[in-house]
């Protein structure tokens, strides 16, 4: 059988797809083992996976049809318009009030009605509204009825 000559073209994509390969490997958390991590955030974009994982822990504490605003401590508009869009995300069935759009705040008669405060970061000062869950994440509050 006769051998056949590697032409450049073929061993070119060899070489790119070895360079490929050694560049994704180089990426793999090896020391941190291979399961999955914790949230999608975990390796990356790292200032959301706290409002990711405590509104994740929450859905389960909140019941649907409750109106919720997710804060954050101490306030931040940038952080908390993305935080509102995670409520949007992982919250579904709930009525979820921004308290900053478009890192804006809005106005706080825009959220201070909701049943439920998530507050991601530092806990807030203590006020009437009862504790329903506390993760190293932040805390989830339920407004007392008046």
């Amino acid at each position: 059988m006769p051998r056949r000559r590697l032409d450049i073209r073929t061993a070119s994509a060899l070489a790119g797809g070895a360079l490929l390969a050694a560049l994704a490997l180089r990426g793999v958390p090896w020391f941190a083992g291979l399961a999955p991590p914790p949230t999608p955030f975990t390796h990356g974009v790292t200032f959301l996976e706290p409002a990711y994982s405590l509104l994740r822990d929450a859905a389960s504490r909140i019941p649907a049809g409750a109106s919720v605003v997710v804060l954050r401590e101490p306030r931040n508009p940038g952080f908390e318009s993305h935080f509102y869009r995670f409520g949007l995300a992982l919250l579904p069935g709930r009525r979820v009030l921004p308290s900053a759009f478009f890192d804006s705040f809005t106005p706080p008669e825009t959220w201070a009605t909701a049943e439920y405060r998530i507050v991601v970061g530092g806990r807030p000062t203590p006020g009437d509204d009862e504790l329903v869950l506390t993760t190293p994440s932040g805390t989830v509050w339920q407004r007392k009825k008046r």
